[in-house]
């Protein structure tokens, strides 16, 4: 069936394939709502000489979702409005709307105008006066961290997809983003390629903060779209460094701790901003992300989410708090290598991940609402929701949903419900599963993530496979 995008005020919707209905019976609609209202909502334009930028506020709590901000640290930040400028120029990208792009340039103008004069980006602004916090942590310029990687990621994206509808801002953002990167070099990739040994780990030294994969991640997205726009040698070398440092920063398999994930630190995993497989996948290094979404992310998906891990001691799992901006690193990671390979399984599983925001969550609500925009800050704990809905949350949330709905063998399973996992022995051989169903028009669709923990080979099973696997599996003691 042919597959439409188009624009409606406020939405932006892509038709799905057939009307599904989820497990439990609720009505899933026709089509899949990318719902901008909450995130207008968030966002005021503020006038600053002949121009209008656009800020986005970072809190909006329930009930009635006013904007909220931190006495500290203050009113908008380049982190979140950089991650809203990323989406509206992939909405932009693909859809051609000239009222995002508009919207996608204010954005972008609040990012230009937090970057001083040496290349570096202050983070947060006290006030639609756009008086700047240079004195908090989270907002001080040096080094080139988190909010300079994602100032770089805006940027990037700008000059690959503006080079034709708007080529001065391409230009201007490019020549920004640049301006930064000569921190970049200075501060971290002068190490290269140094290493530490920790606690029997090999760390690569020359990442963002020394050692962080995670930011590094992030900002690695953007050096893919600023090569992509506009190559050469320089960027190119750095792409290849941070992309190396990453992808030695995986440790263990399937079965072994801490299961083939990319480290996010020295000594630690966590989901948020851990974009590792994402970007790789889209500077073309498959080698290791192919490895985290063989042997990693099926344990997700299996077992369920987790917020962080320690490196060194497999029994230091914090489940709490589970997040939009855990899950889009999942999800869009798997979607990207989906592209890059054509691996249905991949597609598959990032439908699973996503599923997360309908509700297959152990809390059992959707944490994106279809009807409001709204994405909701986590899961807290056991059963417990956060529905305060602020800026990361929400523009993650519409990230994932835009990029997993747009490709039919994931968003078949945007709706799954997962059954409890099953640990079992069959003939010597260790698997964990978890079957997932979605009931499709008049027939229940089901699909078992399977980890062979035996042979550490994930599989995918539907049909009579699935069927095959589980009339041998139950012949074997399971538990829980």
């Amino acid at each position: 069936m042919r597959r439409l995008l188009w624009v409606i005020p406020g939405f932006f919707v892509l038709a799905a394939a057939g009307c599904l209905t989820a497990p439990e019976s609720r009505p899933v609609p026709d089509t899949l709502p990318i719902n901008l209202a909450h995130l207008e909502h968030l966002s005021e334009d503020v006038v600053q000489g002949d121009s209008v930028l656009r800020i986005v506020h970072i809190y909006a709590e329930a009930p009635d979702y006013h904007w909220v901000d931190d006495p500290d640290e203050g009113t908008a930040c380049v982190d979140d409005v950089a991650r809203a400028a990323v989406l509206y120029l992939r909405l932009y990208e693909l859809t051609g709307d000239e009222a995002v792009r508009r919207t996608a340039e204010k954005l972008l103008r609040f990012v230009l105008y937090m970057q001083r004069a040496d290349g570096l980006f202050y983070n947060f602004v006290y006030s639609n006066r756009l008086d700047i916090n240079t004195t908090h942590q989270n907002s001080r310029a040096e080094p080139f961290g988190w909010w300079a990687g994602r100032a770089v990621w805006a940027l990037g994206t700008a000059a690959d997809v503006l080079r034709r509808a708007n080529p001065r801002m391409a230009a201007q953002a490019a020549a920004a983003a640049r301006r930064a990167l000569v921190h970049l070099d200075r501060t971290w990739l002068v190490h290269y390629p140094r290493t530490r040994q920790v606690h029997g780990r090999t760390v690569p030294a020359w990442l963002v903060y020394r050692y962080g994969s995670d930011a590094s991640s992030e900002l690695l997205l953007g050096l893919v779209r600023l090569q992509k726009a506009a190559p050469d040698t320089s960027l190119a070398r750095m792409i290849r460094q941070l992309a190396e440092g990453m992808a030695r920063m995986q440790y263990g398999s399937m079965a072994r701790h801490p299961y083939g994930a990319h480290a996010s630190w020295i000594d630690t995993w966590h989901g948020w901003g851990n974009a590792q497989t994402q970007a790789l996948a889209e500077a073309g290094y498959l080698e290791s992300a192919i490895y985290e979404a063989e042997h990693f992310y099926p344990r997700l998906l299996v077992y369920g989410w987790m917020y962080a891990m320690s490196l060194d001691d497999s029994t230091q799992v914090r489940r709490y708090e589970q997040i939009a901006y855990a899950v889009r690193c999942v999800a869009v990671g798997l979607i990207r290598l989906y592209e890059q390979t054509g691996d249905v399984r991949y597609a598959t599983m990032a439908g699973l991940a996503a599923s997360w925001l309908t509700g297959n969550n152990e809390a059992g609500v959707p944490m994106y609402d279809p009807a409001t925009g709204r994405g909701y800050d986590g899961i807290t704990g056991p059963g417990t929701v956060n529905r305060n809905a602020g800026a990361e949350s929400t523009i993650e949330a519409l990230y994932t949903m835009l990029e997993v709905s747009r490709h039919e063998p994931a968003r078949r399973w945007l709706y799954a419900r997962g059954a409890p996992p099953v640990e079992v022995t069959h003939e010597g051989t260790r698997y964990a599963y978890r079957v997932f169903s979605v009931q499709e028009k008049d027939a229940t669709r089901s699909v078992a993530v399977v980890l062979n923990l035996s042979a550490e080979r994930l599989e995918l099973l539907e049909g009579e496979a699935l069927a095959r696997f589980l009339r041998e599996v139950t012949t074997e003691p399971v538990h829980h």
